[in-house]
């Protein structure tokens, strides 16, 4: 059985800088009207940088806003996986079936499809099936799709005929306000000037500079 949603990786709780600004706003619109803004939709950008914490938030609001929704989030890994399966059990619809209920598909880090022919084949077929029937169809990737290596160019043609937004690496103001908001969800108190110190450090990603706040 799939393990529940992430209930704090929520648009409340993602903090909003110049960076992920556009990507925000997109997510919110797929968010609020699924399967009639940006469809689909597809976020990029280095690991750590909020993506998986969009898409999520996406998938919460989405179910909130019509609890009957069908929401499916899953990982280019699994679903290379469940077609795998599929196939070795002799039954290959089965991998199609799996997902024709779906309302909202979320397909977390799809460059692991990489030279996955027979996958990329099974999802373009599948992506046509479900935006046909006017479901929503969200990805993440760490680059740009255009720049995955080895991947079918009608899959990519379907990807740019949506929305494709890039999450940029936090700034100085934006790494300040995700330390601040980190320490008070966890009510944790420091110096003064502390936070600045550390948001001024030459982290890649978000999750390194949370990890330089709790080695503190």
């Amino acid at each position: 059985m799939r393990p529940p949603l992430d209930s704090t990786l929520r648009f409340d709780t993602f903090v909003v800088g110049a960076s992920n600004r556009l990507a925000v706003a997109a997510s919110r619109a797929v968010a609020e009207a699924p399967g009639t803004a940006f469809n689909p939709l597809c976020l990029y950008g280095a690991s750590g940088t909020g993506k998986t914490h969009l898409v999520t938030a996406i998938a919460l609001r989405a179910q909130a806003a019509a609890p009957g929704m069908r929401v499916e989030v899953t990982a280019g890994e699994e679903v290379t996986e469940r077609l795998h399966r599929a196939i070795a059990t002799g039954a290959p619809q089965h991998f199609a079936e799996a997902y024709a209920d779906v309302d909202l598909l979320v397909v977390d880090d799809v460059q692991f499809l990489s030279g996955q022919h027979e996958t990329q084949s099974a999802l373009l077929r599948l992506f046509n099936r479900l935006q046909g029937a006017g479901r929503q169809l969200v990805l993440t990737s760490d680059r740009p799709p255009s720049e995955i290596p080895d991947v079918d160019q009608r899959l990519l043609s379907r990807l740019a005929g949506g929305l494709v937004v890039d999450i940029g690496p936090p700034d100085y103001e934006l790494r300040l306000a995700i330390l601040r908001n980190h320490c008070e969800a966890r009510a944790i108190a420091t110096h003064p000037g502390t936070l600045e110190r550390i948001a001024r450090l030459d982290a890649a990603n978000v999750r390194e500079l949370k990890g330089a706040l709790n080695k503190l």
